[in-house]
């Protein structure tokens, strides 16, 4: 249940912040300083209702769940290529009744990702130390579904979803060493990539000389907030000097105006949602669980630790949400639901005794500690 009360409190913090970042966007744009709010409002009830009822879903129907899930999600993946909207392609509109709704395929993509590794490698856990017959099949479809999220561009979550995607291929019992060399060998594409797209160059190599407007402001924002921050709706930044304040920026305003403790206190909240995850992990009836459960666990923490290298200046721009805070539906909503997920998996757990699968994989033992 700490798993519940954590991720609720952190999508209200997030209410509260993203009102608060985009008050005077939404009242120089659309009139109304509560624009923003309001939607990001319609989401969170959206996606809680379906962290419950995903919650109740025996978690074994999530192994026949994954294969079709991931091939929807690479025709979607597909579909935005040809059809999506905005600058870069990423979003999806499909007409709903009397408005439209628009959401990001690749949001739903990571989860799916995940739900289908966690089934593949449980059931070939003993041919995962086999490059040939276990490694490279699976790397074939993580690279897939990697390779359409980058050809939109976008870099960011495709760098994401690769780190979660090796992490569950090592935790399924591939060598650190093939997966050190799978890794190197994409090092040309990722060249590639930014060849083709210059912008992503560019965030890079501001690592090194400055000059990103949007970093620049944000580490403005922290240093401003001091050990308790200016208070809350009295940030500066807000006043247009930080472009988009309520979506992957928004971890600064927290810094702004709820200073240094208030940083603080959200990663403690993420840490701690970490250490949950991780001890639901070990308690799992059986290692699909335990994949899963470690899966979801890190595509969150992967998703906080870039968002804040970014914002920090420590990492190069990518455009990723901070979970359950920033401004956004598809990836609010793809996060409950993995909440949702976990919290069946608890229920379900093995009250107390972790059951170690048969065969060679022992990295299971790595996370008893955490129960």
């Amino acid at each position: 249940m700490q798993v519940l009360f954590i991720a609720l409190g952190l999508v209200g913090l997030g209410l509260v912040m993203v009102y608060s970042s985009s008050s005077v966007l939404g009242r120089v744009r659309f009139a109304d300083s509560g624009f923003f709010l309001e939607r990001q409002g319609v989401r969170a009830v959206v996606g809680i209702l379906l962290m419950m009822l995903v919650s109740r879903v025996p978690p074994d129907l999530w192994a026949r769940a994954g294969r079709p899930m991931l091939l929807l999600a690479m025709g979607l993946l597909v579909l935005v290529l040809l059809v999506g909207e905005g600058p870069a392609h990423r979003w999806l509109r499909l007409p709903v009744l009397v408005t439209r709704l628009s959401f990001q395929p690749a949001e739903f993509a990571r989860l799916a990702l995940v739900i289908y590794l966690a089934d593949v490698l449980a059931r070939q856990e003993r041919l995962m130390h086999d490059v040939r017959n276990g490694l490279v099949p699976r790397l074939l479809v993580v690279g897939v579904v990697v390779v359409l999220i980058a050809a939109q561009p976008d870099l960011g979550t495709a760098a994401a979803v690769t780190m979660v995607a090796l992490t569950m291929l090592w935790l399924g019992g591939a060598r650190t060493g093939h997966l050190l060399t799978a890794t190197l060998a994409c090092l040309p594409l990722l060249a590639l990539s930014m060849y083709l797209s210059r912008y992503q160059l560019s965030r890079i190599t501001f690592l090194w000389r400055g000059g990103n407007y949007q970093v620049d402001q944000a580490l403005v924002a922290l240093g401003s907030g001091g050990w308790f921050g200016v208070g809350l709706g009295n940030s500066l930044q807000k006043q247009q000097f930080l472009p988009e304040p309520h979506t992957d920026f928004v971890f600064a305003f927290v810094g702004e105006e709820l200073g240094l403790a208030g940083t603080i206190g959200v990663l403690a909240m993420f840490v701690w949602l970490t250490i949950q995850g991780l001890r639901i992990a070990a308690n799992a009836a059986n290692q699909h669980l335990y994949l899963l459960a470690n899966g979801i666990t890190a595509m969150i923490a992967t998703y906080v630790l870039l968002n804040v290298g970014v914002v920090t200046g420590i990492l190069p721009t990518t455009g990723l949400p901070l979970p359950f805070i920033s401004y956004g539906g598809t990836a609010l909503i793809g996060n409950l639901a993995g909440v949702g997920i976990l919290l069946g998996i608890a229920r379900t757990g093995s009250g107390g005794s972790t059951v170690l699968p048969p065969g060679p994989v022992t990295r299971r033992h790595m996370v008893r500690r955490f129960k």
